[in-house]
């Protein structure tokens, strides 16, 4: 069984004064995409002017696609993020790198029709959590949902979130569904006014329920 209060991330966040109005709202998790490819990269510049905040209990998660195991682990070093999505192809012999600093790391997985769970066997003994996304043109943020049914069928221990065109809606949707494991619910483009600027009353109904 899931429990019974699911965790919040809200991801793709940039704009400092945004940052600061959903941080009110206390999610607990606050994604910022370190990809240049992405609508919502934030640079090394941006990153230092948000360090400025309160987080608060909000846990600050970088985001990286195929990105070498020495970057992410000196953006760690330099207190850039709690903890590490990684949203490409990257090895268990990465990964086992950025364990070695201490980094907790959600892996991510993209789900299409021809989503094999086989996949996951190798990385289950080192990330610390799945992330579960739609398999789509662009590396996330792609908008809309793959066949929620298939996360019934992966027979994993591991703790997940589920991401992929999620709006305020589909909370109670979700909740219903039961699905094993699930610990946390990724919020990000259909929540959003702009690319990285996420619409506050939405934040406020998912944070509410």
């Amino acid at each position: 069984m899931q429990p019974a209060k699911l965790k919040i991330k809200i991801c793709g966040m940039r704009d400092f004064e945004n940052v600061q109005n959903v941080l009110k709202h206390k999610p607990d998790y606050m994604g910022f995409i370190f990809y240049d490819k992405s609508k919502r990269y934030v640079n090394e510049e941006q990153v230092e002017n948000l360090l400025k905040l309160n987080f608060g209990t909000t846990k600050r998660v970088g985001v990286f696609v195929n990105q070498s195991p020495e970057i992410i682990i000196d953006f760690f070093q330099r207190g850039y993020f709690d903890l590490v999505q990684l949203h490409g192809e990257e090895s268990p012999e990465d990964i086992l790198k950025l364990k070695y600093e201490g980094i907790e790391i959600i892996k991510v997985f993209s789900v299409g029709e021809d989503f094999n769970p086989s996949i996951l066997a190798a990385y289950e003994p080192i990330a610390d959590y799945f992330l579960f996304d739609t398999k789509g043109a662009e590396k996330g943020g792609n908008g809309y949902k793959f066949d929620w049914n298939i996360l019934h069928q992966i027979d994993s221990q591991k703790p997940f979130f589920l991401s992929g065109g999620l709006q305020t809606s589909d909370l109670k949707v979700v909740q219903n569904m039961e699905l094993k494991n699930l610990m946390g619910l990724d919020y990000n483009s259909k929540i959003e006014l702009l690319p990285g600027l996420k619409d506050l009353d939405e934040v406020e109904k998912i944070l509410n329920n």
